[in-house]
Parts: structure tokens; C-alpha cells; sequence
């Protein structure tokens, strides 16, 4: 997270960034910042993490990024 723009806005999701006890639960990758929502299963498959961008601090309610600046990132046009 050297350079990353995650965690600038307060202490706490800066904190949680660099701990190792929340990487499942909240984690940058690819310069876009993301939350584990849930766990999904397709028929006989394991569970598979569920991961959605996060546009506001949960902490601060700062904006942290834009669905425009996600979308740019992972090339999804829609």
C-alpha cells in the first residue's frame, strides 16, 4: 500500500489496509478498493468470496473512489 490513495482520508481504514486480520474482509487490488460482501456457491462448487468496490469510507464516509475511475480500471464499459 505504499502509494496507494486508500487510507488517506482517516486512521482507521488506513489501519485496516495494512493489518493482516481484515485482508479477507477489505483489500486494494489493481488500484481499486474492495469489500467482501458475502460467500456464493454454484451447485456442487465450494463458496467462492463475494467482492464488490467500495465508494465511501465505511469508516469516515469520505468518497474513496468513483464507479467511472472502477469501471476505467477494470475496462467495463457498461
Amino acid at each position: 500500500m505504499a502509494d496507494s490513495k486508500f487510507g488517506s482520508c482517516c486512521e482507521i481504514l488506513k489501519d485496516v489496509l495494512q493489518s493482516d486480520e481484515f485482508e479477507p474482509l477489505i483489500a486494494e487490488e489493481d488500484g481499486i478498493l474492495y469489500m467482501s460482501i458475502g460467500l456464493m456457491a454454484e451447485e456442487d462448487d465450494e463458496p467462492n468470496m463475494v467482492d464488490h468496490p467500495v465508494f465511501f469510507c465505511p469508516f469516515c464516509g469520505k468518497g474513496v473512489q468513483t464507479p467511472a475511475e472502477v469501471d476505467a480500471k477494470t475496462g467495463d464499459a457498461n
